[in-house]
């Protein structure tokens, strides 16, 4: 054990993460070849992490040589062929898919075809054609939208690359909810990423919001040094909440201080906010 340890690796035709057990030689920046249900694959090893149940998943075998860049390099190239033919084929055969890559392992145990599509595809009589014109194993892999976006990646609203082309090795499940929780208007089309689903960045603060739960409710009324205060608005960035006095005027209080004056719901607790009046 000590001379081998865990490392964070991406997938070079998926964008995808994962982890795999290497010698302490392999640093940050190493390419390295592993051993895969695809194949022989060249991966980009991205920095030491911690063991998990994914770390066995992958068998390491070698660090990548100078003739494994070159063959993978011809590969892509080769790849970029093939997607063009199925894409040509599927075209002919009147199948609604979406092909976005094609992808040959180093060792060529078969050609993969990533696709999106919104319902189930037939694809039979396609990899029979497929099969007979590049004479290789064909593999068919449907992905979901994000996925491909993962794949092929783009740049978002932001100006920025993709978060999921970039960094993001699982998705959430995100929906029209969120945008409430973070006082957001509800209008998913202005929230929506390139791939048509509601953005992945929405869910990086979702954290922050959940102490709305503990929060007394929105025209709720509280009490501070003995004056009553109803409650008119969050500030999640600057972790207060507005309260006005029964002369309208505002103030600020944190959430530390509602914490300090327990005036924050118990844990539990449900919406009544009953004991936020007391």
């Amino acid at each position: 054990m000590d001379n081998i340890k865990p490392v964070r690796i991406r997938f070079l035709d998926t964008n995808k993460f994962s982890e795999v057990i290497v010698p302490t030689s392999i640093k940050k920046g190493d390419f390295i070849v592993i051993e895969s249900e695809k194949g022989h694959e060249l991966v980009l090893v991205m920095g030491n992490c911690v063991y998990t149940d994914d770390t066995k998943n992958y068998q390491f075998i070698r660090k990548a040589t100078k003739e494994d860049i070159v063959i993978f390099d011809k590969h892509e190239e080769e790849a970029q062929e093939f997607l063009n033919i199925c894409k040509e084929e599927s075209e002919k055969l009147g199948l609604k898919m979406n092909l976005l890559k094609s992808y040959i392992p180093l060792n060529r145990t078969k050609a993969l075809f990533y696709y999106t599509a919104e319902n189930r595809v037939d694809f039979r009589e396609l990899v029979k054609i497929m099969a007979k014109r590049i004479k290789m194993r064909i593999e068919m892999r449907q992905v979901g939208v994000r996925d491909g976006v993962q794949i092929a990646g783009a740049v978002g609203v932001c100006g920025h690359q993709c978060c999921c082309n970039l960094f993001l090795d699982k998705f959430e499940n995100i929906s029209v909810e969120i945008l409430t929780e973070q006082n957001l208007p509800p209008t998913p089309t202005k929230f929506t990423g390139v791939c048509g689903r509601l953005m992945c960045c929405l869910t990086f603060e979702k954290e922050t919001y959940s102490i709305k739960n503990d929060l007394p409710e929105i025209e709720s009324v509280i009490e501070i040094e003995g004056k009553p205060y109803t409650v008119k608005m969050y500030d999640f960035i600057g972790e207060k909440v507005i309260v006005a006095d029964e002369e309208g005027n505002l103030r600020d209080i944190t959430f530390t201080q509602l914490e300090s004056m327990n005036l924050l719901k118990p844990k539990g607790c449900g919406s009544c906010n009953g004991c936020a009046n007391h």
